[in-house]
């Protein structure tokens, strides 16, 4: 039995433009974006936050703390912008 790709790999290999491990971390991170889509309440929030983690593939930069602020400044900016409407 072959075992899963460590999510690093993934992400490097993404990067590099492989479709099939976006998809793969998109199926990974997804019982996570659910929850959270939960969390915000609004109805685009489930393809706002996949939207966000493929556009965070091409900007993880491996080797540092990136990121760690990043997911929580995404909420915030989304439920200020559905508290707008």
């Amino acid at each position: 039995m072959k075992s899963e790709p460590k999510l690093r790999e993934l992400i490097i290999k993404a990067k590099s433009g492989d479709a099939e491990a976006t998809a793969q971390l998109v199926c990974r991170l997804a019982p996570l974006v659910r929850k959270h889509s939960r969390r915000l309440g609004y109805d685009e929030a489930h393809s706002d936050l996949t939207a966000w983690i493929v556009e965070a593939i091409q900007r993880y930069q491996p080797n540092t703390m990136w990121g760690r602020d990043e997911l929580e400044k995404c909420f915030s900016a989304k439920l200020d912008e559905n508290e707008k409407k």
